[in-house]
């Protein structure tokens, strides 16, 4: 028996006129993770046939790719009931094998030239499956697995073991941000969030050598790898940029207390640049409300004037235990927690203003060449190209003149 991945999604079906570009673009992620496979679009489904021997790491790629909101393994047979009897009786073998023993047959007749209807069909798949395999019993409420069965024109589409993906939209459909990625549990799990509402991502990160090591780095390095797996597909590109120069400068320009404030808004500032030189209008931050002193709506506005381009902040309705669950959900937490410095904990102030005004840091900031600073660290740093969790490339970063 022929077996495939049957894919359901659920946002992108209410999408009306815009739902064919949605499904493309859907179909074209699975392809670019799957390489030799077949994928194909019939009506509210996506049937990726993919070799036998890769089946399970296909499924495996399914969970993980947004816009999939379900998927099962499935195969068609014709319209004859003993064709689909003995098909059904497969699919159940298969799950009675993964420990699963109670059952529920669902149909949904689509083709109404089918002669039975879907609650007369039901009962019969079920007995016999029942009749083949003793061990199993009927569970309508909350069965370990369902038969179901699908009377579509082209043949009887019947799938099995119905598995959880990540939901939300395709990678891609939303346009493209750009991620200011630290080695901290926060930034990584409102990438992900950001990738989960259909933005193809690229990250940044700024580092303090020698105050930071080379483990610092690879930690962030294996984040953005992680996150890369998440991208449909896509290349993730990682911008890795040495700030200690910056940090010195501005700790010896600046008072201490806004000193924190004014890095964070060099940092949005050297995003900016990079974010605009690659088109992409958008930047995503793990930054939330109240967590630390430069969170404070106050300082989030005046970091945020260095920049007109979208700044997003998916994790701002979220509290710490909450980023801490989806962070060991989707495998970025353990090395999060990895006990290397980051660029973060480099010259922090010992009493940090909470409440800056932007009158203030022009005052402070007047000492400093911003522009100059941000063209040095640029031309100074390196570009990771990464694709599927492997890095592709390192190489120089180059900003186009009327970009800087």
């Amino acid at each position: 028996m022929n077996r495939f991945v049957v894919v359901r999604y659920g946002e992108i079906a209410l999408k009306k006129g815009n739902r064919k570009l949605f499904e493309k673009v859907l179909v074209n992620n699975i392809k670019r993770q799957l390489g030799r496979s077949t994928v194909e679009r019939i009506r509210g489904r996506i049937i990726v046939s993919v070799p036998s021997e890769r089946l399970r790491s296909s499924i495996e790629i399914m969970s993980r790719t947004f816009g999939i909101q379900n998927f099962s393994v499935g195969t068609w047979t014709s319209y004859d009931l003993e064709d689909i009897y003995l098909t059904s009786v497969d699919l159940a073998k298969d799950e009675m094998k993964r420990g699963r023993k109670t059952f529920k047959v669902e149909t949904r007749r689509l083709d109404k030239r089918f002669p039975l209807k879907s609650v007369e069909l039901n009962p019969l798949v079920g007995e016999r499956i029942l009749e083949e395999l003793p061990e199993t019993s009927v569970d309508i409420h909350n069965p370990e697995f369902k038969i179901e069965i699908e009377i579509r024109d082209e043949g009887v589409l019947i799938s099995s073991g119905k598995t959880t993906a990540s939901g939300g939209l395709p990678v891609g459909v939303s346009g493209r941000a750009l991620l200011l990625l630290s080695g901290g549990i926060d930034s990584p799990v409102a990438g992900w969030l950001a990738q989960k509402r259909g933005l193809d991502l690229d990250a940044i990160h700024f580092s303090s050598p020698p105050y930071t090591g080379e483990r610092s780095f690879d930690k962030v390095l294996s984040l953005a790898k992680t996150l890369s797996i998440y991208n449909g597909g896509r290349e993730f590109r990682l911008y890795s940029m040495h700030f200690t120069d910056a940090q010195i400068a501005v700790h010896k320009h600046v008072e201490e207390r806004y000193s924190l404030v004014c890095q964070r808004r060099l940092m949005m500032k050297i995003a900016s640049k990079i974010a605009e030189a690659q088109r992409i209008i958008a930047i995503v931050t793990g930054e939330n409300l109240g967590q630390v002193a430069s969170q404070t709506l106050e300082n989030l506005r005046v970091i945020e004037e260095q920049t007109e381009l979208i700044v997003l902040r998916p994790l701002l309705s979220y509290d710490k235990i909450e980023t801490i669950e989806l962070a060991k959900q989707i495998g970025t937490f353990e090395t999060s927690i990895l006990p290397y410095e980051d660029c973060c904990t480099v010259f922090v102030p010992s009493n940090p203003v909470t409440k800056a005004r932007l009158f203030d840091i022009n005052r402070v900031e007047a000492g400093l060449d911003l522009e100059c600073l941000a063209k040095d660290i640029i031309e100074k740093s390196k570009m990771y190209r990464i694709k599927n969790g492997d890095i592709l490339e390192v190489k120089s970063i180059e900003i186009p003149e009327e970009a800087s």
